[in-house]
């Protein structure tokens, strides 16, 4: 199975793996032959590449272990019900100041959103499936989802999320940490809501972590460490990360000698996944990179950005790519 880009999509070719759109639905399934009308509607839709089980040009991806399609569809409409009635519920936050944001996060109006019976609820339940699925698999996360542009938000907190649980597994987390895990990396984009998107890149990190954060830790029933996942995702462990510039150990025991705050073990493991993920979709501007390059780029930042413990982890439950 290939991945390859949309513009080099042809006729004939075969689906490889199900094409899924920002309503959880599925658009085609894996095996279906493409006709000039499915490219021509993959196109429209924002698709920018799809994986085919055709022997042509592209990145050969070893393995197809993916969440089930039911369980990534509820995830993904979950997240984007929960996302459409915060924006509903609080429109232009986008246009006011920081300042003005960040108390718009303690507000009646955002806490009645997350409260009990809410849409919240739904992700909470989402999470417990993925967290079930990945531990019932011995390996999941090889392959990064095709992502159009409307629903990239929403997989790419699916794709972090599972992810992370596959490294939270491999170093025996607790059920408790794991249910915090999924939660944070499930939510860890949300302060994204209320970011201008006028804003420097450098703005937009920091803004969209403190703001996320604020959201989190303001629901009446906060799950305690789940906020740190918003905050924490973009902290490196030399200090030069945001938004608060922590510095890490490169262990997964944490190192109460250092100054705090300490960043949280959950915080730096959603920091490796959304990584990762981030260089299989394509960072910015930059080109996608196949699993095995993405994977050494990872390995590259070890001890510097992303704790080392925590990467030696990952590329232990990663799949084998060849190079």
């Amino acid at each position: 199975m290939r991945l390859i880009g949309i513009d080099t999509l042809e006729e004939g070719m075969i689906i490889g793996r199900p094409v899924i759109d920002n309503d959880g639905r599925i658009l085609l399934n894996g095996g279906k032959e493409l006709t000039a009308a499915y490219i021509s509607a993959l196109k429209i839709k924002g698709f920018e590449s799809v994986y085919v089980a055709d022997k042509g040009a592209g990145v050969i991806i070893e393995g197809d272990e993916d969440l089930n399609v039911a369980t990534r569809a509820k995830a993904i409409q979950a997240l984007r019900r929960a996302y459409e009635l915060i924006e509903d519920r609080v429109p232009g936050l986008r246009d006011r100041s920081f300042t003005d944001i960040s108390a718009a996060m303690a507000s009646d109006e955002i806490r009645g959103l997350m409260a009990q019976g809410g849409p919240f609820d739904e992700i909470e339940g989402a999470a417990g499936t993925i967290i079930d699925e990945v531990l019932s698999r011995a390996t999941l996360a090889g392959l990064t989802s095709i992502k159009s542009i409307d629903s990239q938000l929403y997989h790419h907190s699916v794709d972090v999320c599972v992810v992370a649980l596959m490294i939270g597994k491999e170093i025996s987390l607790s059920g408790a940490q794991l249910k915090q895990l999924a939660l944070g990396c499930l939510l860890h984009d949300i302060g994204k809501i209320f970011v201008n998107p006028k804003s420097d890149e450098v703005t937009k990190v920091r803004e969209h972590c403190l703001l996320g954060y604020e959201m989190l830790r303001n629901s009446p029933n906060p799950d305690i460490l789940a906020p740190h996942v918003a905050l924490e995702h973009h902290e490196w462990q030399d200090g030069s990360g945001e938004p608060r510039g922590l510095r890490g150990s490169n262990t997964v025991a944490r190192d109460r000698s250092l100054p705090p705050p300490i960043p949280t073990l959950i915080g730096e493991i959603a920091a490796v996944a959304n990584v990762y993920d981030n260089l299989l979709t394509g960072p910015r501007d930059s080109m996608p990179l196949s699993p095995d390059a993405a994977i050494q780029a990872i390995r590259s930042v070890a001890g510097t950005r992303l704790n080392k413990e925590l990467v030696n982890a990952f590329v232990r439950m990663a799949p084998v790519f060849p190079q």
